[in-house]
């Protein structure tokens, strides 16, 4: 192997992973990919995530446009994330990582849901 030109960062490469590349960002994606949802439905399904760094995570997400906040004045107040069209524009992204990790894939490749455990 020739190593005759020098590598070059890509800026674009940095910047993804400088917001993605943070712990939990991806795994709120994710669920975001699967419905809208409220504060309380995310941090139910992340019990290991502080509330603070959730709530700072989706502000992060928010200023970066992948995520949007819509404030339903009730009452109650209630409040749902849900992905912007750019966010859901991870989607593909987020399905290949899960194939690349081993995820059981359907007769088209693309990863299958989870399966919920049911009680019998």
């Amino acid at each position: 192997m020739t190593e005759s030109s020098p590598l070059r960062s890509c800026s674009y490469t940095e910047e993804v992973f400088g917001l993605l590349g943070k712990r939990w960002t991806g795994l709120i994606i994710d669920l975001l990919l699967q419905r809208p949802a409220r504060f309380n439905e995310l941090d139910a399904a992340l019990p290991r995530l502080s509330k603070r760094v959730l709530s700072e995570r989706l502000v992060e997400l928010q200023h970066a446009g992948l995520v949007e906040r819509d404030v339903d004045p009730g009452p109650p107040i209630t409040v749902t994330y849900r992905l912007t069209e750019r966010g859901r524009g991870l989607g593909p992204a987020l399905d290949a990582l899960r194939v690349w990790a081993g995820a059981p894939v359907d007769d088209d490749g693309r990863p299958m849901p989870p399966q919920v455990p049911t009680s019998s």
